[in-house]
């Protein structure tokens, strides 16, 4: 019988694991094929017990969430900056206390059920502080979140999805 190293036989099972983590079932893939066709590129992950697609699409970086059962959860799309805003959000944003803090990140997020919401990023120069702020297309401020100390991903857990 041969002895097997049992350090080679972990790496290799950590291996193999990792390589199929992202991998989704097969509902998860059809819904996603049905919704975008044209993607391609696609990388998936696993976050919180969802799967998540991410792709470029027409210029934006996306990332598409789905349930174990195949669910369409959200779709982030990245809009780097306050010029793809719409005026109301942007004027929303200008004449807020958060308007002279530097810009990091624009998302939108949409869902299958709610309205779409806009998360702004904002930090300040040679301060570890950070905020998300959430508005409503119509520009009104639904919430803020500190997300100075912590991993700020926007995931379905942000928002209470179940």
């Amino acid at each position: 019988m041969k002895k097997i190293n049992i350090g080679v036989f972990l790496l290799l099972l950590l291996l193999s694991i990792s390589a199929f983590a992202g991998t989704p079932p097969d509902n998860v893939q059809v819904t996603f094929r049905k919704m975008y066709p044209k993607a391609n590129d696609i990388a998936w992950s696993q976050d919180d017990g969802y799967y998540c697609a991410n792709f470029v699409m027409n210029g934006f970086t996306k990332n598409v969430w789905f349930d174990t059962q195949g669910q369409w959860a959200m779709t982030q799309t990245d809009l780097v900056s306050l010029d793809r805003l719409t005026p109301i959000v942007y004027n929303a944003f200008t004449f807020s206390s958060y308007a002279s803090w530097v810009v990091e990140d624009v998302t939108m997020v949409e869902f299958p059920k709610w309205q779409a919401i806009l998360v702004i990023k904002v930090g300040q120069d040679n301060v570890d502080v950070k905020y998300q702020l959430f508005y409503t297309p119509k520009g009104i401020l639904l919430k803020t979140r500190n997300v100075s100390y912590m991993h700020d991903i926007l995931g379905p857990s942000t928002f209470f999805i179940n």
